[in-house]
């Protein structure tokens, strides 16, 4: 296995990766459904946390750098939230349209932005999580969000040499009007173009962390 992939399974969410120097898959379930195709599920009634807001707002006396943190985790929590409910309604708007190429590529590349979006809101709200002291490396969730994060940094974010590794970064936000929630990512070094594809499941990844984030709300 290169190197460079194998840090990055090792890392990320990704699920699947196809060589294509022999179209092979090297790691991955070559058949993987995807949590879309599977089951798109339903993001938490937002009114239902708001409980658990009002009574961390209650254990305040005024003004702190925790109650500043928290403030902020409320805000960085939505923003990830409401950006996967635009993503959902921007990909199926997508994907019912025949025939107009123009508005199929509109609301896909709408579905882009809600996804960048979506990974840096989920990243943000780990990192807060994590300097208020309720996520660590002692929790069993820490895993996955370590990797959801790193999704975020090697993946959607840095398109060249991401961490020191020997790569180029090219996500295809087409592959995001397909009827799954695979993204796939290509891969490739200064000489050589499109040498590995790459898969992740956002679907998946939202739904892991929006239950992680909404359980440590409703211990408030």
């Amino acid at each position: 296995m290169d190197v460079d992939i194998q840090q990055l399974i090792n890392t990320t969410t990704i699920i699947k990766v196809r060589d294509n120097r022999d179209d092979s898959i090297v790691f991955g379930d070559y058949y993987a459904v995807s949590r879309f195709s599977e089951n798109q599920g339903n993001q938490i009634n937002l009114s239902i946390l708001e409980s658990y807001w009002n009574n961390k707002w209650y254990s305040f006396n005024g003004y702190t750098e925790e109650r500043q943190n928290c403030r902020l985790l409320y805000d960085a929590f939505k923003f990830f939230y409401f950006s996967f409910e635009q993503l959902r309604f921007n990909k199926i708007s997508g994907i019912q349209i025949i025939g107009d190429v123009t508005s199929q590529q509109h609301f896909n590349d709408l579905t882009g932005v809600n996804l960048f979006s979506m990974y840096f809101n989920g990243k943000k709200c780990i990192d807060l999580l994590k300097k208020l002291g309720l996520l660590d490396a002692n929790n069993s969730n820490w895993d996955f969000c370590k990797r959801f994060k790193e999704t975020r940094n090697k993946l959607i974010e840095h398109n060249y040499n991401p961490s020191g590794l020997d790569i180029q970064i090219e996500p295809f936000i087409w592959s995001l009007s397909s009827t799954d929630s695979f993204m796939e990512i290509f891969i490739g070094r200064k000489l050589q173009e499109r040498i590995y594809d790459v898969y992740i499941d956002y679907y998946e990844d939202y739904y892991k962390l929006e239950k992680i984030i909404s359980d440590i709300i409703k211990s408030f």
